[in-house]
């Protein structure tokens, strides 16, 4: 079992079943890193949370 002391168990979101998508304002590729820096750095766009996706 995956656990975060402190924290709820990881199963249900690595299975899908907890949807966390509505917890980021930005999700960006590796690719996008740097510039997702910057945007959350200077709040452009509304950037409250910028989340790397591989």
């Amino acid at each position: 079992m995956l656990m975060n002391k402190g924290l709820p168990p990881l199963e249900p979101i690595a299975a899908g079943e907890l949807k966390t998508d509505h917890l980021m304002t930005h999700p960006v590729s590796l690719d996008e890193g740097p510039k997702s820096d910057d945007m959350f750095k200077h709040k452009n766009d509304g950037c409250v949370r910028a989340v790397l996706r591989p």
